[in-house]
């Protein structure tokens, strides 16, 4: 199943919102480091979780013949880890406060090819879409307990959603 943002998002004043059945988007671009993979993990209002994978097998010779062949789209879904839930149901049961952004001072706008990474949260306090790019982040601005909260949260979900990238794509040359 291929990854289509507009089955998952609304079109509101032209803004593409974050349909109400979802609470969470993870999105992951690796530019042209770390393992070329993108990743995309939509958890809806039920904690069911939805990972979409795409990266290029490391079959050199389907590569050579067509890039295309070689183009891999992995779909898996089921219910988010208990711990996970556990915390995502605290987040949103309560009010939430964030920033506007959390921008470093040094390179809001970094190079090209570097990795992306966001965090939308369609959450009762708010609809927040957070840029947590490495060169882009300034972590020392996550300072209230909401926040705090959320970074973490946010870094266990990359964790989880990593071992599951990097499992589903052993058995393509990874």
């Amino acid at each position: 199943m291929l990854f289509n943002l507009n089955k998952f998002y609304r079109n509101e004043n032209n803004k593409s919102i974050l349909k109400n059945k979802y609470l969470i988007h993870y999105s992951f671009s690796p530019g042209l480091y770390d393992k070329l993979c993108s990743v995309d993990l939509l958890i809806d209002n039920q904690l069911n979780y939805k990972l979409f994978l795409f990266f290029h097998e490391k079959n050199m010779i389907d590569f050579k013949k067509s890039g295309k062949s070689a183009r891999i789209f992995l779909y898996q879904n089921a219910k988010v880890p208990f711990k996970i839930r556990n915390e995502i149901s605290s987040i949103f049961q309560e009010e939430l406060v964030l920033k506007k952004n959390y921008y470093n001072d040094i390179n809001v706008f970094g190079i090209m090819d570097r990795n992306q990474k966001y965090l939308i949260l369609n959450h009762k306090s708010g609809y927040f879409s957070i840029n947590l790019t490495l060169n882009t982040l300034n972590k020392d601005l996550f300072e209230t307990k909401d926040e705090i909260k959320l970074l973490k949260l946010t870094d266990k979900i990359e964790k989880w959603t990593n071992k599951l990238r990097d499992n589903l794509m052993k058995d393509y040359g990874y």
